[in-house]
């Protein structure tokens, strides 16, 4: 009975340690990148874009057909015949179609303007486009899960901070019980005390619901179940590097997804405008086809058979200026692209800028923080003895822990600033964020 017993206690406790699942910020990273939405559509993008090259790879290969039909009913011509003897029929049947026929005809683009050329040059271009896109959400959605790892952390952070000033109040308030029963104070102080630990029950409970929160928006990222515990398993923690601005900002120019995908929006542009000018270039064709017709199945050493190879050419004189319209379009859809690679790298110098403001901001709030918080633990130190003793107020022992409180909240959110801030230097600069 004594082994039931254990075994009925236990099994709540099993099911809970099933439902956890300890995660890393690394092993985060690969589960959204394996199991996001966005991800998967964005790697079906590649697929397709990979389709594409191989039909503009295709276009440049001979086509071939191949046409079979069987005359199932007919009605043939009839004519009158002039040299009909006396008696005999003055009508003849003129049956000039065969009842079986197949045709196999192959086409050979030789000259299209370069069209298929620059067809298959663009499609690759276009490969490369999505698949730097790819790339792109994929750092981008190990950002947002960095992110969102990093806001839980500090929210069961702020929590701990929030008991840990609920706590204190509370013992504040018990210390005042004591002091009342003894008339060191007055029952104004003892109230003091007892509004004091209320009114942070509610900042305690914000903390709480900012847990349930951020875990949640963590595995809405990730893919997980809601009731799945999370239990984090790195920390944030102080590790200052050696950061120079315009280093940064050269790192960025060369390595950031937008300006690659601009350089290969470039390279397009450039290539529409020769694909417009192609336009004003014949087109020529070599073409074969090969007929066989006849009457019966059986006899098919008897068909009649033909072939034909020829050489087609095309060539558009006068199109209404509807050729030279298209080149001019393409001319100015290149400058806008021109234009807008000028402004992108500007925006991404900026970016890369404001990411490092932020780092060092957050560095200086490290350090001056990290003090504030020493020097208001030992105040809060003292001031519980000096209030235990009787010789502070109530009020000036409420200050004491309401700038410890402070104090701590103050570092918490310099450090998660200063540790998101250096993932979003990396994003700027176009390093990857996954292993």
């Amino acid at each position: 009975m004594k082994i039931i017993r254990m075994i009925i206690f236990l099994l709540p406790l099993l099911g809970l340690a099933a439902n956890q699942k300890h995660l890393s910020i690394d092993e985060s990273i690969k589960i959204a990148l394996e199991q996001n939405p966005n991800i998967k559509m964005a790697g079906e993008k590649v697929n397709d874009a990979q389709q594409q090259v191989y039909q503009a790879y295709g276009s440049a290969l001979p086509s071939v057909s191949l046409q079979g039909t069987r005359i199932m009913d007919e009605k043939v011509q009839v004519i009158q015949n002039p040299f009909a003897l006396p008696g005999a029929s003055t009508t003849l049947e003129l049956d000039f179609t065969m009842d079986y026929q197949y045709d196999v005809r192959v086409s050979q683009p030789l000259f299209t303007g370069g069209k298929i050329a620059m067809g298959t040059f663009m499609a690759q271009k276009g490969l490369n486009l999505v698949q730097s896109q790819y790339a792109q959400e994929r750092n981008n959605l190990s950002f947002n899960v960095i992110q969102s790892y990093l806001a839980m952390l500090v929210s069961k952070e702020f929590l701990a901070v929030a008991e840990d000033g609920y706590n204190t109040a509370y013992e504040f308030y018990e210390i005042s019980k004591l002091l009342y029963a003894q008339g060191m104070i007055s029952k104004l102080d003892l109230l003091q005390t007892e509004v004091q630990a209320a009114n942070l029950l509610p900042q305690k409970t914000q903390a709480e619901n900012g847990v349930i929160m951020a875990a949640a928006g963590l595995k809405m990222l990730l893919g997980l179940d809601s009731n799945t515990e999370i239990v984090l398993t790195d920390v944030m923690s102080y590790n200052p590097g050696q950061y120079n601005l315009n280093e940064l900002q050269a790192k960025a120019l060369k390595n950031r997804n937008e300006i690659k995908q601009m350089d290969i929006s470039k390279s397009l542009s450039s290539m529409n405008v020769n694909m417009a000018r192609s336009d004003f270039l014949p087109m020529v064709a070599l073409s074969y086809s090969y007929s066989k017709s006849g009457n019966d199945l059986a006899i098919y050493s008897d068909w009649d058979d033909s072939y034909m190879v020829a050489v087609g050419f095309s060539y558009d004189l006068f199109k209404g200026g509807t050729r030279f319209s298209k080149v001019q379009q393409a001319k100015i859809a290149e400058r806008q692209m021109n234009y807008g690679y000028d402004a992108l790298k500007d925006a991404v110098l900026f970016d890369v800028e404001q990411s490092y403001l932020r780092l060092v901001e957050a560095e200086k709030n490290i350090l001056s923080q990290g003090k504030t918080v020493g020097q208001a633990e030992e105040a809060a130190r003292l001031a519980k003895i000096q209030f235990r003793e009787g010789t502070i107020t109530n009020l000036q022992a409420n200050q004491v822990q309401i700038n410890l409180t402070a104090a701590k909240a103050n570092y918490l959110q310099a450090l998660f600033n200063y540790t998101l801030a250096e993932a979003s230097i990396k994003k700027a600069t176009g390093e990857s964020l996954h292993n």
